[in-house]
């Protein structure tokens, strides 16, 4: 239509910038709520960034978990979540020759060491770790089941620990415990916690957190290094530094309702200790070593000071810790500059090596394959390095995945390791984290309305619908109490 006056041609301009403004706005609005939305999964757990200002470039602190294998090779998101599919239906739902998830009665389910035939604490914790990253509640509840069961002791000397070796059948076959599992158990547990909303996993992870410290002998960590020991009583003089999860420890100092002083300066002592433990030429870790990072020798195990299976897993837990937080990057890239030199030199051929890289035996395993790529985070930021991370981003990709009787441990650190290099392995993080401008849309997620701040009173309950009630309901369902979905049952 033709506008013949000019008042009626500034009229239309103004109505067309104020519906493009409209438009902008809206736009802008619905790309910060996607934004928004990507640092929540369906259930409202929560992995974005901190309200604190950033000091580290590391995902605790941004919420950015980009895949590198993405970055690097290109793999779209519907790639990555084939191969993440792949992984859990090889071990957890696959045939006889690939499962290591095994379910009994009770609701309860453990991981088997298919070399040993037998259940150990570290595959249990594991496992958990897998289900909680994977969002597979069922069976991380069956494996909680049976290592509360059969391996978690709650009285006397070993309160709080867990047995670390077990029967299939959930027989106790040695009391002792693997600290490592007390690690992972904690970890997976704080992560329910937070993930699926659940303060039963919350109370029990400060159950263990608490007996982590017996102001004397029996702690997990020694108390004079805040190193954590290879066993709290029988081997509290020394560590094995495949136990140093400085991200873990980390997080424990931040959770924690105990010893929360202890637990920081076990976070400083734990990234030192790690350090210590890389060899200056070969970046190799010896399986069993001194708080001073020096190898330690023990009469049942001749192999403690060589780099064998244990240390395996020191490249991916510094390479965890360099993604994740970047408090110690300095020192990380310095150690996977020389681990990762020092398999470029050998040619990816060799498992096992004396602590300085003499000595080589055995062939390269899928676990190395898998750590080896986790440390490759550290050297991101280097030039040069380029082509040797994709090199180990694409074995990592490519990897068999195992089968026979020996796929127990290679395969869960492998597994594990594809968890980080998948961006599947995030820091899920409680309520009290989540910044300001994401709290209304945490809310919106969990109760399912749009606007929790109708319901004003936090001792009123109200419905689903928003129909206040009188009191709190009787009845099983579901209803808002506090701003926040509760379950009745």
């Amino acid at each position: 239509m033709f506008l013949k006056t000019k008042s009626m041609r500034k009229k239309a301009h103004r109505l067309t910038f104020l519906r493009a403004a409209a438009l902008m706005i809206l736009v802008a609005s619905t790309t910060a709520k996607t934004w928004a939305q990507n640092y929540f999964d369906e259930n409202g757990g929560y992995f974005g960034p901190t309200e604190e200002s950033p000091q580290y470039g590391g995902a605790y602190y941004t919420g950015n978990y980009t895949s590198p294998f993405k970055t690097y090779l290109g793999k779209t998101d519907a790639e990555i979540q084939a191969k993440l599919d792949e992984l859990w239906n090889h071990y957890f739902k696959g045939g006889y020759n690939q499962v290591i998830y095994y379910e009994s009665g009770n609701k309860e389910a453990y991981i088997k060491d298919t070399g040993n035939n037998d259940v150990r604490s570290e595959g249990i914790s594991y496992g958990m770790m897998i289900c909680v990253q994977t969002n597979h509640r069922e069976e991380f509840d069956r494996l909680w089941n049976w290592a509360k069961a059969h391996m978690w002791t709650k009285y006397g000397e070993w309160d709080g620990y867990f047995a670390w070796q077990n029967s299939t059948a959930g027989v106790m076959k040695d009391r002792n415990n693997c600290p490592d599992a007390e690690m992972y158990f904690m970890m997976s547990l704080l992560l329910a916690a937070n993930r699926w909303h659940d303060a039963r996993y919350m109370q029990d992870a400060q159950y263990i957190l608490s007996r982590c410290w017996k102001n004397g002998s029996g702690s997990l960590f020694n108390e004079a290094y805040y190193i954590i020991t290879f066993q709290p009583y029988n081997a509290c003089t020394f560590s094995d530094p495949s136990y140093d999860l400085p991200a873990y420890v980390d997080l424990f100092s931040r959770w924690t309702d105990t010893n929360k002083d202890k637990w920081k300066n076990a976070t400083t002592a734990t990234r030192t200790h790690l350090y210590k433990s890389s060899h200056r030429t070969s970046g190799l870790f010896s399986d069993y070593n001194n708080f001073d990072g020096t190898p330690h020798s023990e009469s049942y195990n001749r192999n403690a000071v060589k780099y064998m299976y244990d240390a395996v897993r020191c490249a991916m837990n510094f390479g965890m810790d360099y993604y994740l937080f970047g408090v110690d990057a300095e020192r990380q890239q310095v150690m996977a500059k020389r681990i990762i030199d020092f398999f470029e030199a050998d040619g990816y051929s060799h498992a096992r090596f004396n602590w300085d890289g003499s000595g080589p035996s055995e062939s390269y395993t899928l676990g190395q394959v898998g750590s080896n790529a986790v440390a490759c985070y550290a050297l991101m930021s280097t030039p040069g390095y380029e082509d040797i991370i994709r090199k180990n981003l694409r074995m990592a990709w490519d990897a068999r995945l195992m089968t026979g009787q020996y796929r127990y441990y290679d395969g869960l650190v492998h597994y594990l390791s594809m968890l980080h290099l998948c961006g599947a392995f995030k820091i899920w993080k409680p309520e009290k984290e989540i910044p300001t401008r994401y709290q209304s849309q945490y809310h919106s997620i969990i109760t399912g309305i749009k606007s929790p701040a109708t319901f004003s009173d936090s001792r009123a309950w109200y419905t689903l619908d928003g129909v206040r009630l009188k009191g709190k309901p009787t009845a099983k369902g579901a209803y808002i109490n506090n701003g926040r979905k509760v379950v009745i049952n």
